[in-house]
């Protein structure tokens, strides 16, 4: 192997992220499809492909029960397509929010069997799912279950078709797929390369759930926003078009709040079924009728989304001690459940902690959490247990059902657990430094390599860069909302930055040769045929 040729500062910067050597490098930077792990090495995948070709030759009717987030969404719809071209018969189901809550629908089950159906294949559920499960076997019908969450303490539930590679004793290298990721997984197992033509929903998922760009899930969503990039899918094009996203490559900023939020609308708002037919729909008049529905579900998840904020940070102000309360913990009943998620996640970028925001109703709260690096929300409410009616996710996103009676001592046991694992220091916002940079180490040679990191996102952040002795040429100005423009020199080259207006009230509080250091992240735009480059203020302290 040729010695790869880069910089010295981006040579630095892939040490710093734990690539030393040429092989590591390549590996991580040049990876492509061939370099995906074989289906078959995860645990069940050929019992379940077997049983999955038998339905199909049998003419059996087949059930893919999904969730109403993104990621149950085209776990869906990879399914659906894929059973398409092995000539399956299938219907789909997702769950409504507010009808039947989170997880394998008891409803669904008798329904399938009212209509036949040999097998069902649950999708980003179903591995908590013991009791649904035994109802679906006692029917007669078998169960396929296709899920990436955490396995839960009190054992599996009673199928051994399952598709899970946190199971102990499944040998699949990568451990970090999305539920779409596991289906394109499968697909991959029944059609081949065939499967390949779905990344750009594996894409959308992986990105949308949050998941490590890490890994296999690096090379699926490169390949997956390339496709995006084409607009092949008449949905997704038709959603980028009602949207005014007129980007020509797609990156992982257009899938998060762009795409992802309009996909995830739906079944925030009524019913993900819009959304899953977007996917799925060959044509172009239903694409552009649906993507218009959606837009407007988004639109409605905003106005509902700020109401909320508004409203539990009154409450926060109001009610929580932070002395005591490491965990923020709010609940009101009316809180629309489709949006207290993304309010938690509000909470905690503006208070720097967990926060767990529920909805009442009917003596039943349904909650859901967001956490901080430092603090596993996951095990945290698994200590919370004998409180809670159920629960389920990851470290740091999960979900809740609480009586209304027990939210004051799920509140009392979540801080008692936050005070043994979640110091003061923790609770204080740190920026992460990849390394020193001069301005005059900005090339576009550099800029260049960076893109060859892309895409970034959990597990591969945007590298942070800090640069010292640097002065503001001019007052910022106000860009829009919060955010300002200015520029920095260090008195041989100017850049424009972006920074807060806790940042600019710093600098407006300092005079004219104040000396600072800056930490910030890159961004470019193109302009005119030019590529303009910006500095993303992280943090700002005098020199």
């Amino acid at each position: 192997m040729a010695q790869l040729s880069f910089s010295p500062a981006f040579r630095i910067l892939l040490a710093k992220r734990g690539f030393k050597n040429d092989s590591e490098i390549e590996a991580f930077l040049f990876s492509d499809l061939s370099s995906l792990h074989d289906p078959f090495l995860m645990k069940n995948m050929k019992e379940v492909k077997a049983r999955i070709e038998r339905a199909v030759q049998t003419h059996e009717k087949i059930l893919i029960h999904g969730d109403y987030d993104v990621d149950g969404i085209t776990g869906v719809a990879v399914l659906a397509r894929t059973l398409e071209k092995l000539g399956g018969e299938y219907t789909t189901f997702l769950p409504e929010r507010e009808r039947d809550g989170y997880g394998v629908s008891e409803a669904a089950i008798h329904k399938a069997k009212e209509q036949g159906v040999a097998l069902i294949v649950t999708v980003d559920c179903g591995i908590t799912a013991k009791r649904e499960i035994e109802i679906a076997r006692s029917h007669g019908m078998d169960v396929i279950v296709i899920d990436h969450h955490r396995l839960p303490a009190e054992g599996l539930p009673n199928t051994h078709l399952i598709l899970n590679p946190l199971q102990e004793d499944c040998p699949y290298p990568f451990k970090e797929l999305s539920a779409a990721g596991l289906a394109f997984k499968l697909s991959q197992a029944l059609t081949g390369d065939e499967a390949f033509e779905y990344l750009d929903l594996v894409a959308l998922s992986t990105i949308s759930d949050i998941a490590p760009l890490t890994g296999e899930n690096r090379i699926l969503v490169k390949k997956g926003l390339a496709m995006l990039s084409e607009r092949k899918n008449l949905g997704i094009r038709a959603l980028a078009e009602v949207a005014k996203m007129k980007a020509s490559q797609v990156n992982t900023g257009h899938v998060g709040f762009i795409l992802g939020p309009r996909l995830n609308a739906a079944g925030r708002m009524s019913s993900a079924d819009t959304a899953l037919q977007l996917l799925l729909t060959r044509i172009p008049r239903e694409a552009e009728s649906l993507a218009k529905i959606l837009e407007e579900e988004n639109k409605a998840r905003q106005r509902s989304e700020r109401e909320t904020t508004q409203e539990a940070m009154r409450k926060v102000e109001q009610t929580v001690n932070f002395n005591r309360e490491r965990v923020i913990v709010v609940e009101s009943p009316g809180w629309h459940r489709g949006v207290i998620g993304i309010v938690a996640s509000r909470l905690v970028e503006k208070y720097e902690r967990p926060a767990v925001v529920i909805s009442v109703e009917e003596g039943v709260g349904r909650g859901s959490g967001r956490s901080i690096k430092s603090f596993h929300l996951f095990n945290a409410l698994r200590s919370c247990e004998a409180v809670l009616e159920e629960f389920g996710g990851h470290a740091q996103a999960a979900g809740l059902t609480v009586t209304e009676k027990n939210i004051p001592l799920l509140r009392a046991k979540i801080n008692a657990f936050a005070m043994e694992h979640l110091s003061s220091e923790d609770l204080k916002r740190h920026v992460s430094v990849d390394m020193e940079l001069k301005l005059h180490e900005l090339t576009a040679g550099f800029l260049e390599e960076l893109e060859l990191l892309e895409p970034h996102g959990v597990g591969n952040p945007r590298p942070v860069f800090q640069t010292g002795d640097l002065r503001f040429k001019s007052k910022p100005r106000r860009l829009y909302g919060e955010t300002y423009e200015g520029v920095l020199t260090d008195g041989s080259l100017n850049f424009q930055i972006h920074l807060n207006e806790k940042q600019m009230l710093l600098c407006a509080a300092s005079g004219s040769e104040a000396r600072f250091g800056a930490a910030y992240s890159l961004k470019t735009k193109q302009w005119n045929g030019m590529k303009i480059l910006t500095l993303v203020v992280k943090n700002l302290q005098p020199a």
